[in-house]
């Protein structure tokens, strides 16, 4: 009778000892499923930001793209050996970044396993123009600092004829564009003080395409000059060695100007938006602005495909 008792009782000592290893064993197993699971998460991630920081470049400058992309997947955590070479579509409208790492098993190894490679990738999309600026709910992907400099749209309105070439020159407020206007607009408020203070600050909008703004009649010269002296002379003591083909986001130089098409204004009147430019001051001198061309992602914007493309872009956004 003994001995059939403790029968059973030897058999359920097994079982649990079988089942105990299975259990250990998987755990194991799961702790190096976590340990890939980590390693494609933080990469995906990294990839992302590279194709992001991109395709900020992207469509003017192709080269400048893949190396940004390189350099953000570097500062993610990827090695060189990581990385495959960014490739970006032949209309320069898109860049994918792939990257690919073997990771080793550590209790997987009791089961022959030593190895898995772990492979990522994401595709960003060039940014596309701006159709509105200001009283954008998501600004999340950027923004400006404080008092100069703190909003990038400033009142000057770029002839809607004028052509935009990135990096290349350009010359505003160099002379009449009307009867009594010399390209001065009046947002948010009228007079000297106002213009000054929305050159030197930004002025926060909303504008948008399609919008019917009031100029500010004259040349303007005295707010002018003080307004973009200011700006010039914040970002020359935040950021010395900037230029516009090297700048930060936020420095106050960088300015975007409403683009406008000038045949009706006479005086104090109303001139119709057809997009945004972005540019990047260089000086000021008896009221003409001197600057270059550039393109930037601005903050507080709303992105439109269908938008004329004077450099102010929306955000880029992953596809895939």
């Amino acid at each position: 009778m003994d001995l059939l008792r403790k029968r059973p009782q030897g058999q359920i000592a097994v079982l649990f000892t079988l089942a105990l290893v299975a259990l250990v064993g998987a755990i194991a197993l799961s702790t190096d499923v976590l340990v890939m699971y980590s390693n494609w998460q933080s990469m995906q991630k990294a990839v992302d930001a590279a194709a992001l920081a991109g395709a900020n470049s992207l469509p003017v400058d192709p080269a400048g793209a893949i190396a940004t992309a390189q350099n953000y997947a570097a500062s993610n955590g990827l090695t060189a050996g990581e990385v495959g070479t960014p490739a970006v579509t032949p209309d320069d409208q898109q860049i994918t970044v792939n990257a690919s790492r073997r990771v080793p098993y550590y209790f997987g190894r009791v089961l022959g396993l030593t190895s898995q490679l772990v492979s990522v990738s994401s595709t960003a999309a060039a940014p596309a123009p701006i159709s509105k600026v200001g009283g954008v709910s998501d600004a999340s992907y950027g923004s400006y600092g404080t008092t100069t400099g703190e909003y990038p749209l400033i009142p000057i309105g770029l002839d809607y004829r004028t052509q935009y070439d990135y990096n290349q020159p350009v010359t505003m407020n160099q002379g009449s564009v009307g009867p009594g206007d010399w390209g001065s607009l009046a947002l948010g408020g009228v007079g000297g003080a106002n213009l000054r203070s929305n050159i030197a600050n930004g002025y926060s909008g909303p504008v948008s395409v399609g919008d019917w703004i009031t100029t500010e009649p004259g040349k303007k010269v005295g707010p002018v000059d003080q307004g973009f002296n200011d700006r010039l002379s914040a970002g020359q003591s935040e950021y010395p060695n900037a230029t516009f083909s090297s700048h930060t986001s936020d420095d106050p130089r960088a300015v975007v100007l409403p683009v406008v098409d000038w045949s009706t204004a006479q005086g104090r009147s109303s001139v119709l938006v057809h997009g945004f430019a972005m540019v990047w001051l260089n000086s000021v001198s008896g009221g003409t602005i001197y600057g270059h061309f550039i393109q930037q992602v601005v903050p507080d914007s709303l992105p439109n495909s269908q938008a004329a493309d004077g450099g102010a872009h929306g955000a880029p956004i992953l596809i895939k």
